[in-house]
């Protein structure tokens, strides 16, 4: 195995209103630093879009490392990977989308009528609405109990976010539009996603397949990696960053 000093950096993104820890179980046998970076209040406020949270966080992590982001996190990635390349070795999306809402010419994102019925009701009880999307990560994946089950900490802890942030980085989903950005990706990338994804439907791995990135499809997973998903996705990232020949 590579030396901590040797093997690259990696640079953890987390989604939606969720703290990136959650995804530690992913990364904690990663040979190098880690980067765990949640989508909080000192990213969010201020910021116009992904593309100003990303820079913030290129700002902040300036050394050169692969990049990893779950859900909306893949979005701010592919942004980072776009406005510096050269400070990405790779970008890893997982469960994630160039478009996160259906429109006329993109028909594998949440219908519209979806989106706006969860936007009312976030803002109509905040609280609500984000426990709600939390089981939705659980929803689909094997062993959905468990799964819930899992979710008790982090929804004690709360979104680690304000209400007026969380309004605001949703709003992005409906708002952002990367599909140039997947389609010419700037970096070497690979998408992994679940194929008992509730939230995100998996079949937008056959879109995305004939644009310049890897593509990987983990079976039994939903949206949030849990159980033996995570060992699947470890695999295939270990494979990813081996490809790149920066050991």
């Amino acid at each position: 195995m590579a030396s901590l000093s040797s093997y690259p950096a990696i640079v953890v993104v987390g989604g939606w209103g969720v703290p990136a820890t959650m995804l530690q179980p992913l990364v904690a046998d990663w040979p190098g630093v880690v980067h765990l970076a949640t989508l909080n209040s000192g990213l969010v406020a201020g910021a116009c879009g992904i593309d100003d949270v990303a820079a913030r966080l290129l700002n902040r992590l300036p050394e050169a490392a692969v990049w990893l982001g779950w859900s909306q996190g893949g979005q701010v990635v592919m942004s980072a990977a776009r406005q510096a390349p050269d400070q990405l070795q790779g970008a890893i999306t997982l469960c994630s989308f160039p478009r996160f809402v259906a429109s006329n010419d993109w028909n594998h994102g949440m219908a519209a009528d979806t989106f706006r019925q969860f936007h009312d009701g976030l803002r109509t009880d905040p609280m609500r609405a984000w426990k709600r999307f939390l089981a939705l990560q659980v929803m689909g994946g094997s062993n959905e109990k468990d799964g819930r089950r899992s979710l008790a900490p982090w929804l004690a802890s709360g979104p680690p976010l304000g209400i007026e942030e969380l309004e605001t980085s949703l709003e992005w989903l409906a708002a952002t539009d990367q599909r140039a950005d997947w389609q010419h990706p700037a970096v070497p990338s690979l998408h992994i996603w679940g194929d008992q994804d509730y939230l995100v439907d998996s079949h937008v791995a056959d879109q995305v397949s004939g644009w310049g990135a890897e593509v990987s499809r983990v079976s039994g997973m939903g949206h949030w990696p849990r159980g033996s998903a995570i060992a699947c996705c470890q695999d295939e990232i270990r494979r990813f960053v081996a490809s790149l020949g920066i050991e």
